[in-house]
């Protein structure tokens, strides 16, 4: 079914101030997961939503999704856009029309807002000449600044320096709510460790990002087939990238270890199919692959699976993250003996 996605905001008389919509609108069609996105004004601003509309059913949508772009629910989000939109059903029978909610009292709204205190603060305190260089000074000041920043009162406690490490990584906040842990999966990690097992990566970059002396004492080897002869040639042979090849190549290795997805959505999707088809037995999988295409379904797809997972909600991700959740589990695995 062809999908238009509209969102609607207030609108004003300054141009800048609906430049905000058009960004975002931009932001949605580079995702790709819909037909058509557009923006719309309800006043004082151009196009409006009656217009847009139109243009939208025009262009042949069957299904038009209308989101309001507005944080608090007042008359727009009640009253106003209902009664538009029961207007538009009117002249356009033939399409579905669904009303998604508001923005609203949402956690990611307050972590964007700690962001924004947090940097003018720093800015107010940047002439002070103060500057940390001792690394450990650093790493310690950024873990205290996280720390203020996202509440972790109410995560198991095994899972907060994971949450701390993928943000610290990262810079990025959303972490503290989006990472998604199986209620096994740090136990699993931990234990996979200590018995000397494996840790199987998609890409090299994250295998050279992993503490690999502390890997090592434990017994286990970290392993990344990517740039594998026979990976490169049977890739070329079955026209298939050479990161799902690289996860048929690796079922020995990863058996009972860890395997760090954290850059390619096919290898994901291919050890999600090895899992589920008996072949592949790892005993924890950190699906964190990072893109627009395929990147949010496998992780979708990877909860459905027995074997305790680490993963997230979006298309974020990357070696960077990938890195910081296994050598948190690394840490967590050397301190608690």
């Amino acid at each position: 079914m062809k999908t238009g996605i509209i969102l609607i905001s207030h609108g004003s008389k300054l141009s800048s101030g609906n430049d905000g919509l058009f960004k975002v609108a931009d932001m949605l069609r580079a995702m790709n997961r819909w037909n058509m996105v557009e923006a719309a004004f309800l006043q004082l601003a151009e196009p409006g939503f009656v217009e847009v509309v139109k243009k939208t059913v025009k262009r042949g949508a069957e299904r038009i999704v209308v989101v309001p772009l507005l944080l608090f629910k007042g008359n727009h989000v009640y009253k106003d856009i209902p009664e538009m939109l029961e207007n538009e059903k009117k002249k356009y029978p033939q399409i579905e029309f669904i009303y998604a909610n508001n923005i609203g009292a949402d956690e990611r709204i307050a972590l964007i807002a700690a962001d924004r205190i947090h940097e003018v603060l720093i800015e107010r305190q940047y002439g002070s000449g103060r500057r940390l260089e001792q690394p450990q000074a650093i790493v310690d000041e950024s873990f205290e600044i996280i720390n203020k920043l996202v509440d972790l009162e109410s995560v198991p406690e095994l899972h907060r320096p994971i949450i701390q490490r993928a943000i610290h990584a990262t810079g990025d906040t959303e972490y503290a709510y989006n990472l998604i842990f199986h209620p096994k999966a740090v136990d699993s990690g931990i234990r996979s460790l200590r018995e000397g097992k494996n840790i199987v990566t998609d890409v090299n970059m994250i295998k050279s990002g992993i503490s690999k002396s502390a890997v090592e004492k434990f017994g286990g080897k970290i392993v990344c087939k990517i740039a594998d002869k026979a990976v490169i040639d049977d890739a070329k042979r079955l026209g298939k990238t050479r990161a799902i090849v690289a996860m048929q190549h690796s079922i020995k290795e990863m058996g009972n270890g860890i395997a760090v997805i954290g850059n390619a959505p096919t290898a994901l999707f291919e050890l999600i199919n090895l899992i589920k088809n008996g072949l592949a037995q790892p005993a924890l999988v950190i699906g964190i692959p990072v893109g627009f295409v395929g990147a949010v379904e496998s992780k979708y797809e990877l909860k459905d699976i027995s074997i305790p997972y680490v993963t997230n909600t979006n298309r974020k991700g990357g070696s960077a993250v990938a890195v910081s959740i296994i050598n948190a589990i690394i840490k967590l695995a050397k301190e608690n003996k």
